[in-house]
């Protein structure tokens, strides 16, 4: 297999063969480029030492900030979803941030209902608002994820892992996240999701045209899977985040053997987002 058929897609390519990505690919873009704004400011100095390692957490933040990026975050979105348009206006900034963070559906309905904004489309946006900040975490805190941590959640935000990288001549099993980036161990002929090594309940789809390159891997004590993705080495988030979206046709194949992947985060992070007060540059 070439290098070329190992590299991440850009978003240009995956535009040109599903313009119905166009709009999700809009909103990644938007992402990726905000995460090199403010939001370094706004990384704790040091964590906790449990896991995940952003559990307990306070954040603090400029409001400003957080009102300025959802802005800009449902501008991107109402050109696909008009009924959000105007959405970052009419929610609390810190709040919705933070059922972001945490990945709260219940929370981000009650929010959305309270702002009388649809649900459905609310659940596919909002949880990109915490993007920003968890990438510039994973950034500053890659090292720290656990060499023992075998789970399929996160050891750094704890979300469930986006996908696998067989990466390398080694093929070496790294599970990614693709809200933070963090990139930790993984065993074959292991579910991630309940630890069996039972190879009999152990199944696996192959792409169409890509073979084992691209596959899902299922488990059939839990119903869970995950996506594995062949790879040189460790790719960027924004190339995570597009890898996902060119194998949307492995989730279809999954879901058609109903498996299925756990809701919301792996671990509870209760990171609470606080606004940052104000500088006073006068003597009281």
């Amino acid at each position: 297999m070439s290098a070329t058929a190992l590299a991440a897609p850009t978003a240009d390519a995956l535009a040109r063969e599903h313009p119905e990505f166009r709009g999700w690919l809009d909103l990644l873009a938007a992402a990726g480029e905000e995460a090199a704004g403010p939001w370094a400011d706004a990384v704790p100095d040091a964590l906790a030492a449990g896991t995940p390692r952003l559990a307990g957490t306070t954040l603090t933040l400029e409001p400003s900030v957080a009102v300025a990026w959802l802005r800009r975050l449902f501008d991107v979105a109402a050109a696909s979803a008009p009924a959000l348009a105007g959405a970052a206006d009419r929610l609390d900034a810190l709040a919705a941030l933070e059922a972001a963070i945490a990945l709260d559906t219940a929370r981000i309905d009650a929010l959305g209902d309270a702002a009388g904004l649809p649900r459905e489309p609310l659940r596919a946006v909002l949880p990109l608002a915490a993007y920003p900040w968890l990438e510039r975490c994973g950034a500053r805190f890659a090292a720290h994820a656990a060499a023992e941590h075998a789970q399929a959640w996160c050891p750094i935000c704890g979300a469930w892992a986006t996908l696998a990288e067989a990466r390398g001549l080694e093929g070496a099993r790294r599970l990614r996240c693709g809200r933070c980036g963090a990139d930790w161990r993984a065993e074959w002929l292991r579910c991630p999701f309940c630890g069996t090594d039972e190879h009999a309940r152990l199944r696996g789809l192959v792409g169409a045209t890509t073979g084992e390159t691209r596959r899902a891997d299922g488990c059939e004590a839990c119903g869970a899977w995950v996506k594995t993705v062949t790879t040189l080495g460790a790719s960027a988030v924004g190339g995570l985040r597009l890898l996902d979206l060119a194998t949307v046709d492995l989730d279809v194949a999954a879901l058609e053997r109903r498996w299925q992947r756990p809701g919301g985060l792996g671990a509870p992070l209760d990171v609470r987002v606080l606004a940052r007060q104000r500088r006073r540059w006068w003597p009281r």
